[in-house]
């Protein structure tokens, strides 16, 4: 039988193998984003993914290995080689180097879910990545518009909540583009200074009246809304900029009585326990974010692609908004997201308003290049957002 220490230094050896097994992989999984490439293929092949998961699995059976931990583990693995052959195709079609270095912008600080969706979009580039935290969405918009960041990372809008308007009200006279986007699951977490007591029996019911402060970005307030309605509608909220606020304030009050919302991945920069996770309304909840450019990319015809637009149509033409549509339907092109803000322009009409638009469609392609010349018969303001790699979640 073998000391414990002796154990642990036999997995770091097998933990080394399986990262150096995994840098393997991923040189591999370049030279197929190549091949596909050169011969205009695309990179999803979803039943040779569902055959390799089976086969996968019952290896795992016969090793006395857990199959759903194999499954798990293969299908992260799977995905992150699909990002990364996306992100290299992408890379090369548009003449840069998935290999340099970047700078982005983001909304707060560590810990912000800003934060931590701009690192789960960048890992897949391996350069040196330089980081600008910022108060603000126009800030963000205005550091990528100045040339001081290569990227913007912006969150547009909530599944549990809907759109982000301040965002979308930035995106109306902004002169950068759209060149990306990734929805990133959200875990809000009740976050506090005091860890949640474990005994032999288990982990000790948490004292809710015992909260007295809740400090929150409006965002995860609104999208946890029931689980404080019930637990916590004693508790005064104070708003913060942002979730890292939020955190921040936490860890510097030391107040067990005070918790912050935040994600339970992001305690770890403030020193702070989550106490109960997964308290929003809507448990299959993802904030999107788009990533902006100064320029914009071209996304080749073999990869699944979106592009979103703003126009407002005339308003004293009756059925304009649905002529507009029409333009779509008839191409048998997908609408994923259509909503409507008051248009920003001083010269408006009262009660004028601007349309977000986002569909399943290539720019680059001559249908989608025919939408946007006739839209110009029925819409003004008409602007191109961008087009980009698509990252909708789908159903399996």
């Amino acid at each position: 039988m073998r000391d414990l220490l002796d154990c642990r230094d036999a997995i770091d050896d097998i933990d080394n193998k399986i990262i150096a097994l995994l840098q393997q992989r991923q040189e591999v999984a370049r030279d197929v984003a190549i091949y596909k490439l050169a011969h205009d293929q695309g990179i999803v092949d979803k039943q040779r993914e569902g055959q390799k998961l089976n086969t996968l699995m019952q290896k795992a059976v016969a090793q006395g290995i857990s199959p759903s931990m194999v499954r798990e583990v293969y299908e992260r693995i799977m995905a992150h080689t699909v990002s990364y052959e996306q992100s290299y195709i992408i890379s090369k079609v548009n003449g840069q180097d998935i290999n340099r270095s970047t700078s982005v912008a983001y909304l707060g600080t560590s810990g912000t879910y800003s934060h931590l969706a701009t690192h789960r979009f960048f890992e897949r580039y391996e350069g040196r990545m330089t980081e600008h935290s910022c108060n603000s969405f126009s800030e963000i918009v205005g550091k990528v518009e100045q040339g001081l960041c290569e990227y913007g990372v912006l969150p547009i809008e909530n599944s549990n909540s809907g759109s982000i308007n301040e965002a979308v009200d930035v995106m109306q006279g902004m002169d950068a583009h759209i060149v990306g986007e990734i929805f990133y699951p959200i875990d809000h977490s009740i976050l506090s200074t005091k860890a949640h007591t474990v005994t032999n029996a288990g982990p000790q019911p948490v004292d809710f009246a015992a909260i007295t402060t809740i400090y929150s970005h409006p965002q995860p307030v609104a999208q946890c809304s029931k689980f404080i309605k019930e637990h916590l509608s004693h508790a005064k909220i104070v708003y913060t900029n942002s979730s890292s606020d939020a955190m921040q304030k936490i860890k510097e009050l030391q107040d067990e009585h005070a918790v912050a919302l935040g994600s339970m991945h992001a305690a770890r920069y403030y020193e702070l326990h989550p106490v109960v996770s997964d308290i929003a309304n809507n448990k299959n909840n993802y904030t999107r974010f788009i990533i902006l450019s100064r320029t914009p990319i071209d996304v080749p015809n073999t990869l699944s692609a979106k592009t979103s637009l703003l126009f407002s149509t005339k308003k004293y033409t009756p059925g304009s908004l649905i002529s507009a549509l029409n333009e779509f339907s008839a191409a048998n092109i997908n609408l994923t997201k259509l909503y409507s803000r008051p248009l920003e322009l001083k010269s408006r009409d009262t009660w004028e308003e601007i349309f977000f638009v986002d569909v399943e469609a290539n720019l680059n392609t001559p249908t989608m290049q025919n939408i946007i010349e006739r839209l110009k018969e029925h819409t003004t303001n008409l602007k191109v957002l961008g087009c980009y790699l698509s990252d909708e979640p789908r159903k399996k």
